[in-house]
């Protein structure tokens, strides 16, 4: 196991193996995880779930929840068996692309469907060399076909949620299939007054409510307080695997 790490999450909440280089989970699948509104007894598929990272900070937060993964690369999907079984969370994984589920995932819906997709566009960005980080930076599926698969595995009433660099909002927007509404785009900002390199957008099968742009989530305090790396908020979502649900 040398070429992987074994890390802690949510103030060692959560242990994630992972590849010890190439793509590496950060704070991005938490803070999606922390602002999904997931309720005892439901169902949550995770497309291009990786290492699992996001499944097991949402299981870690609500107990009883059912957690489908979907993950293309096989080392990825086998660190997410290896993670499902070291956190206690069961994480029901299938290896294989967004676009070709199996009867397994096709038979049902979700009352979750969420995504953090890789984060460039590779017709108007250069690949990596690292055939690892390439699939998990280098989107090779369309971005619409991430968010048809998410609106056709929500159930009604159901909702996605998805993590994206902010310049791939307008993309998706364009892209958005007509059966989700009520979209909510939650900034996510480095420290206040500056902007948003991350996005994390809500929207809700068969949606009506009105677009809403939310507050955004503030990282890390001013400049000038070096005491505190993360805003209090934010530092119980790492620490402690709290929600920062700021949308509904």
């Amino acid at each position: 196991m040398n070429e992987f790490t074994k890390d802690s999450f949510l103030g060692g909440g959560i242990k994630i193996w992972q590849p010890k280089n190439g793509y590496r989970a950060g704070i991005d699948p938490i803070l999606l995880a922390a602002t999904v509104n997931v309720s005892e007894g439901q169902k949550v598929l995770d497309l291009g779930c990786g290492v699992g990272t996001a499944s097991f900070a949402i299981g870690y937060r609500v107990k009883n929840v059912e957690l489908y993964g979907i993950e293309i690369q096989k080392v990825f999907a086998d660190l997410a068996d290896l993670n499902s079984k070291e956190n206690g969370i069961e994480l029901k994984l299938e290896c294989s692309n967004i676009s070709n589920l199996s009867s397994n995932i096709t038979s049902k819906s979700f009352d979750h469907v969420i995504a953090n997709p890789p984060y460039f566009d590779r017709k108007s960005s250069v690949k990596s060399i690292n055939l690892s980080k390439e699939k998990s930076f280098g989107d090779t599926c369309p971005i619409s076909e991430w968010l048809k698969v998410a609106a056709k595995r929500a159930k009604p009433k159901g909702f996605v949620h998805f993590i994206v660099r902010s310049d791939r909002l307008p993309e998706m927007l364009r892209n958005m299939p007509n059966s989700l509404g009520s979209l909510v785009i939650t900034p996510v900002i480095s420290r206040k007054n500056e902007n948003a390199k991350l996005t994390i957008l809500h929207a809700k099968k068969n949606g009506r409510a009105g677009f809403i742009i939310s507050s955004p989530i503030v990282l890390h305090p001013l400049k000038s307080d070096f005491r505190k790396k993360y805003v209090p908020e934010v530092d119980k979502v790492l620490r402690k695997g709290a929600s920062l649900i700021n949308w509904i």
